[in-house]
């Protein structure tokens, strides 16, 4: 089937002209690397100054994020239902240092999840394993350094709240996925993410780990895991959010990049990644977290081959709230199961968030482009008189 992508979306248009010129002013802005580099650094310490954090709410905020609360998410999912998009309630902390700021967290997703049994179109749930577990404790496991008598309690416990919240999911019927986050604490991710997977996935696909394309041992990872997994493999496939992270922190302490070189390797990387996803259906779900038209239409030319079904409940597709309506809406036209990622959250919680956003807009200049000139599209497509549509 062919999909054409370049279809300005209705709720789009459907936008007011303020709201539009809003959006087209912040990726105007995000062109300029040195501005989110700024950012980065300022940001967080002067959002107690007047209107810093009023500032960011309208902007980049409501661009990308459904809320500061689940409540405030929900005509967002709405929205989306209407256009049969499903939508994935994300609690957007990830620098929960203490016990309880993580006891927090785990609290709010369960909120999510529980908010998820409520609404049709939301079958999933997430957790970013840094909102639930120390960094800190994260990078030593990952290091695989022994650990004291304390961070092995730490590290039960923040096992026991992962557990906590896979099995809230699977009681409720919906599936759970745990986000990948930098190379040097991914090890201690993909161990706990394992062993979910080993518990809840021995006879349907509930837990799904994360698997970032952008780093070098991919799609080896994924082949072990295919090989040697006595479970259900479920996965979410993505290329990566940590480039700019990845390649200071590589450079600064002087080991080689775990990242791809470029972007044509990236792509190769992810495009191998779904076919060694849809040639092993008999043990692999997965999500298809893309942004890239060509390896959505690849996917979807793989599907048509196998006479896989658009609504099928094993392969999905999603995209961030955001970002690439063309490509969401034209895919739910076409019936393909797919979703939107809402972020949410105090705006605080939400900005580590926010700045890969910025960054990811600042250093894929084509995705950039392609979004100023989608929102341009629409702009000027609700100019046009009804007689000239």
């Amino acid at each position: 089937m062919h999909i054409d992508f370049s279809k300005i979306p209705e709720p789009l248009i459907e936008k007011s002209k303020g709201e539009l010129n809003a959006s087209i002013m912040l990726f105007r802005a995000v062109h300029y690397r040195w501005l989110i580099k700024l950012g980065r650094l300022v940001i967080p310490y002067i959002l107690w100054i007047p209107g810093v954090k009023w500032a960011i709410k309208k902007t980049v905020f409501r661009h990308f994020c459904g809320g500061e609360t689940l409540a405030e998410t929900k005509s967002v999912v709405e929205t989306l239902a209407k256009y049969h998009v499903n939508a994935i309630s994300d609690y957007s902390a990830e620098q929960a240092g203490t016990r309880e700021k993580q006891e927090e967290t785990k609290k709010n997703i369960l909120e999510s999840i529980r908010f998820a049994k409520t609404q049709k179109n939301v079958p999933f749930a997430c957790v970013k394993i840094t909102g639930i577990c120390a960094r800190p404790l994260l990078e030593k496991i990952s290091a695989n350094e022994p650990l004291t008598e304390e961070e092995a309690t730490q590290k039960q416990d923040f096992l026991e709240r992962l557990d906590a919240l896979c099995a809230a999911a699977a009681a409720q019927g919906k599936k759970f996925f745990i986000d990948a986050e930098e190379t040097w604490i991914n090890p201690a991710i993909n161990e706990a993410a394992e062993m979910m997977m080993a518990k809840y996935n021995r006879e349907q696909h509930v837990v799904y780990t994360t698997i970032q394309f952008y780093t070098k041992d991919s799609v080896a990872y994924l082949q072990r895991l295919i090989d040697t997994a006595p479970y259900k493999v479920a996965l979410k496939l993505v290329r990566g959010a940590y480039h700019e992270q990845e390649n200071e922190r590589a450079a600064r302490m002087g080991y080689p990049t775990p990242i791809v070189d470029g972007k044509a390797a990236a792509d190769a990387s992810y495009n191998a990644g779904l076919r060694l996803c849809i040639g092993h259906l008999d043990k692999v779900s997965f999500c298809a977290a893309t942004h890239n038209e060509e390896s959505i239409a690849l996917l979807i030319q793989m599907m048509g081959e196998r006479h896989i079904g658009a609504n099928s409940d094993i392969i999905s597709f999603s995209q961030l709230y955001g970002m690439r309506d063309n490509l969401t809406y034209n895919l739910a036209g076409h019936g393909y199961n797919v979703s939107k990622y809402i972020p949410y959250g105090p705006v605080k919680e939400t900005l580590p968030y926010l700045i890969r956003r910025a960054e990811e807009n600042a250093g894929i200049g084509s995705q950039m482009g392609e979004e100023l000139q989608l929102l341009q599209r629409a702009k000027k497509e609700k100019r046009k008189p009804a007689s000239g549509k």
